[in-house]
C-alpha cells in the first residue's frame, strides 16, 4: 500500500488552561472534494479512518517533520477521533521553543492548515462517479490507515508519484507512465476503450511536465 499525504486549509483553535496550551483542528473533513490530485479528485467517507485512530499510536508533528514532534497518542498528549464533520485532533503543545512558537503562529494566523499521512485499506477505495465541475473521476476513500497528522504551514495538493499511481485504481486500468526520454512509448491498442487511452495519455503528460498539465515543472511537495 502506498503512503499518501493530504492537507486541509482549516484554521485551528488554540486555548490555554493554566500552564498547558492546547490546539484543536481537523486533519480531514468528510464529503469534501479535494483539489485536482493529478487527474482525479477525492473525498473521504464518514468513518473511513476511525478504526486506525482508535488502534494506532499516532504521532503529531509540525510540517510532517519527525524532528518537530508535538504529541503522541500513547503518551496522552495527542487525542484523536471522528465526529460528524471529519477527523479531528487535539494536541497539548509541548513547553519547548518550537511548541511556544507554534502556539503564537497559530494565534496570529500564520500557520493555516492541517495535514495527515495515511494508507488506503486493501478494499478501501471506490470510483464514485465524475465531478461535474471539472469532469474528473472521483475516488472515494472508505477505509484508511492514519499514521501521522498535525499542523502545516502551507497546505497544498500538488501532483506526486503517489497521486499518479492512484489514477489506475480510480479508473480501473493499468497505467504506464512514459519517461521523458522514451524513444518509442508504448502505444495503446486500437481496440482499447477510449477512457483507457485518455488515462494513459494523461499519465504520459503528467510525467513529462514534472507533474502538471500546464507545462510547468512543479517540484514534489507535500500533498
Amino acid at each position: 500500500m502506498t503512503k499518501e499525504t493530504r492537507s486541509l486549509s482549516a484554521p485551528a483553535e488554540v486555548r490555554a488552561n493554566g500552564d498547558t496550551t492546547t490546539m484543536r483542528g481537523y486533519a480531514y473533513r468528510f464529503g469534501e472534494l479535494s483539489h485536482d490530485l493529478g487527474g482525479f479528485r477525492e473525498r473521504i467517507a464518514p468513518g473511513a479512518g476511525m478504526a486506525s485512530l482508535e488502534r494506532n499510536d499516532i504521532v503529531a508533528t509540525f510540517n510532517h517533520d519527525v524532528n518537530n514532534v508535538l504529541g503522541r497518542r500513547s503518551s496522552g498528549t495527542l487525542r484523536v477521533g471522528e465526529d460528524d464533520a471529519g477527523g479531528w485532533y487535539e494536541i497539548d503543545l509541548p513547553n519547548t521553543s518550537m511548541g511556544r512558537d507554534l502556539a503564537e503562529l497559530l494565534k496570529r494566523g500564520d500557520v493555516r492548515g492541517s495535514s495527515f499521512t495515511f494508507r488506503v485499506g486493501r478494499s478501501g477505495q471506490r470510483r464514485a462517479g465524475t465531478d461535474p465541475e471539472s469532469g474528473l473521476p472521483v475516488r472515494e476513500i472508505t477505509e484508511m490507515d492514519v499514521a501521522e497528522l498535525g499542523p502545516v504551514l502551507t497546505p497544498a495538493y500538488p501532483t506526486t508519484d503517489a497521486a499518479l499511481r492512484s489514477i489506475g485504481a480510480v479508473l480501473g486500468v493499468e497505467l504506464r507512465a512514459a519517461k521523458p526520454d522514451d524513444e518509442d512509448p508504448e502505444e495503446p491498442e486500437e481496440d482499447d476503450p477510449e477512457e483507457h487511452k485518455k488515462a494513459r495519455a494523461l499519465v504520459r503528460a503528467l510525467s513529462t511536465t514534472g507533474g502538471t498539465t500546464d507545462g510547468r515543472n512543479d517540484p514534489e511537495r507535500e500533498l
